[in-house]
């Protein structure tokens, strides 16, 4: 993605949007709050923070609402124990690039362009397709996932990682150490 990228999926307007649902209880022990506020301050300092952050039913599997501050959602069925932080971040990045964008138009372009501050995108991606490929649809990469009704089967299962997707978690992680010196 570069800056000119619209990570939101344009509007379908013979779709209907699904309403977002309450607030989920949270059965991850990741500090996503602070790892939202982190990626704010780093990437997306003109924003006002602190970010709120909850797990919800809803259409995509992260979406970011306006107001001061964002509210980042993400859908239940990333609420496990086994879900990684690097697919957090990656889908929290992506649902606030927009927003950061937006704020900036008129002033600056966005002081790097997405992949160099989303090292692990690929890793979130190839995660997304292995877990939970049988619960959400996309028709372009560029497209958020959208979940699919059922999901529910898919929210106990085991996630553990095959030595591939180790692997590209490794190289996002040194990738995103890389990232954190600068």
């Amino acid at each position: 993605m570069d800056e000119t990228h619209d990570a939101t999926p344009a509007a379908d307007d013979a779709a209907p949007v699904r309403e977002r649902g309450a607030p989920c209880l949270w059965f991850t022990r990741l500090p996503l709050r602070e790892l939202l506020e982190e990626i704010r301050a780093r990437h997306f300092a003109w924003l006002p923070g602190p970010l709120r952050v909850q797990f919800a039913e809803q259409e995509r599997l992260a979406e970011c609402d306006p107001g001061r501050p964002l509210l980042v959602s993400f859908h239940a069925v990333l609420n496990h124990a086994e879900t990684p932080v690097e697919l957090f971040g990656a889908l929290a990045k992506r649902v606030i690039w927009p927003h950061a964008a937006a704020q900036r138009r008129g002033k600056r372009a966005m002081p790097l362009p997405f992949a160099a501050i989303c090292p692990e995108e690929g890793f979130a991606d190839a995660w997304i397709d292995l877990f939970l490929g049988a619960c959400v649809r996309r028709a372009t990469l560029e497209e958020e996932p959208i979940v699919r009704r059922g999901w529910q089967r898919h929210w106990l299962e085991s996630r553990p990682l095959p030595p591939a997707l180790k692997l590209r978690r490794g190289e996002a992680d040194a990738q995103l150490r890389e990232l954190l010196k600068e």
